[in-house]
């Protein structure tokens, strides 16, 4: 989904956060001025957690495939049926909800990467796997993206 302008300033950077028992991770600085966030599960084994009107045009493209479509169905499932508000609190500090923390795999330990008008939540083992792979693949020959 291409980005476009919002009042959300760009989500940059990488930072290991600690995550309490109860599932609160402190937001680092540049990200906490952004207010108003969604928190569902993502790709890849990570979880998504995006501004309200990033939410909002992904659930509109969501909800323009075909309800007769498996993958469709499945997409939905998976974005939307453990979707919570997640705005920080005063203090901003997180809370992730037991059932996305054991879906991400999440201990006492995440990274928030940003990802420009996302971020996504990582089990820190997992990020560095994602990471090591990445660059592999972009070491590849063959490997692409049209118009960059």
């Amino acid at each position: 989904m291409p980005h476009t302008p919002s009042s959300t300033p760009p989500l940059w950077g990488e930072y290991v956060c600690p995550l309490d028992a109860d599932g609160r991770v402190p937001l680092p600085e540049p990200l906490s001025a952004a207010a108003s966030f969604i928190l569902t599960k993502g790709m890849d084994g990570c979880l998504l957690l995006a501004p309200q009107d990033y939410v909002s045009r992904l659930a509109e493209r969501v909800r323009a495939l075909p309800l007769t479509d498996p993958a469709a169905r499945l997409l939905r499932r998976h974005l939307f049926s453990a979707a919570v508000p997640a705005s920080p609190d005063g203090s901003t500090t997180l809370s992730i909800t037991p059932q996305l923390r054991a879906f991400a795999n999440l201990s006492d330990q995440v990274v928030i990467v940003g990802n420009d008008a996302y971020l996504e939540v990582w089990n820190p083992q997992a990020w560095e796997r994602m990471k090591e792979e990445g660059v592999k693949m972009m070491m590849q020959e063959d490997w692409s993206l049209e118009g960059i």
